[in-house]
């Protein structure tokens, strides 16, 4: 994925982990939430929606809609992808099978290919110490916001968090993260243009703030089920800033998720008959 979404995504990612982890322990909401997210990735196969939109001043910079199936038990994914910059459009497959990541680009008679082995880096006692850790620091930045998340039940058992926030209710934490993020992103980009040249035709630009970097609005809306899984959710961030020449920008990203087929989706193999293999590799130097 281009450097530069991972960037916006980063700060949508902000607020969402402000809004699982900055709730105390005993508070319905957070473990309502923290509880459905641990859930849903325990899920043996599910199929995933997931629609992604950009804008710069209401002009659309990126979008992308995806669809992708997976099975945990089987370690196996299939999935298809259709993304546009507002003047180009584009479309690949992927897939997780063999021991393999592969994607086939729409038009091309050729797959790309990497390793997949499974593994993560770090031991397990690692990785939740870094999630612990992650959990109290994002606590410490956003306990100003416990009392903002709302949870609306259902006659159905099923429920909805939602946080809202104005420009006025976000921590100064979360703008400070922005902004680094932000500046960086167009260095990010040119470190790895090369490494995505392969798979990205349909370039974009996301507009490169220096100065007056503020979240304007945040929101996050999960459904989570009778099961206690989240089936939905929808993110939306507003950013505004000026670029170098002092013009202002309001960035827009929203992402939408929905969960379906859940435990009863098939996922079905990538066919490589009379297609030609191409070994990819992400560790190409970053001068």
């Amino acid at each position: 994925m281009n450097m530069k979404i991972l960037a916006v995504i980063g700060i949508s990612g902000t607020v969402m982990l402000g809004s699982v982890y900055s709730i105390s322990a005993n508070t319905s909401g957070y473990d309502l939430y923290k509880d459905a997210l641990k859930k849903t990735h325990q899920l043996e196969s599910t199929t995933m929606e997931i629609s992604m939109d950009l804008l710069d001043n209401s002009k659309e910079v990126y979008s992308a809609d995806t669809t992708i199936k997976t099975n945990r038990l089987d370690k196996t994914m299939a999935g298809s992808s259709t993304f546009s910059n507002g003047e180009t459009t584009g479309s690949y497959e992927m897939y997780r099978q063999d021991g393999q990541f592969l994607v086939k680009k729409d038009r091309e008679n050729k797959v790309y290919s990497m390793k997949s082995d499974g593994r993560v880096h770090g031991s397990k006692s690692d990785r939740m110490e870094l999630q612990e850790d992650m959990e109290k620091l994002v606590d410490v930045l956003t306990k100003d916001l416990q009392q903002k998340v709302v949870v609306n039940d259902s006659k159905d058992g099923s429920k909805e968090v939602v946080l809202s926030l104005s420009e006025t209710e976000i921590p100064i934490a979360a703008n400070v993260v922005t902004s680094m993020m932000l500046k960086h992103a167009a260095m990010m980009n040119d470190r790895t243009e090369d490494m995505d040249s392969s798979f990205h035709d349909v370039k974009f630009k996301l507009p490169e703030l220096k100065e007056d970097i503020v979240i304007k609005s945040a929101e996050v809306k999960a459904a989570i089920s009778a099961q206690a899984f989240v089936e939905a959710q929808d993110v939306k961030i507003i950013v505004t800033g000026k670029d170098e020449q002092g013009k202002t920008h309001q960035v827009s990203f929203a992402v939408s998720l929905d969960v379906t087929n859940v435990n009863n989706t098939k996922v079905g193999p990538l066919d490589l008959t009379n297609l030609t293999i191409e070994e990819v590799s992400h560790g190409k130097s970053r001068n």
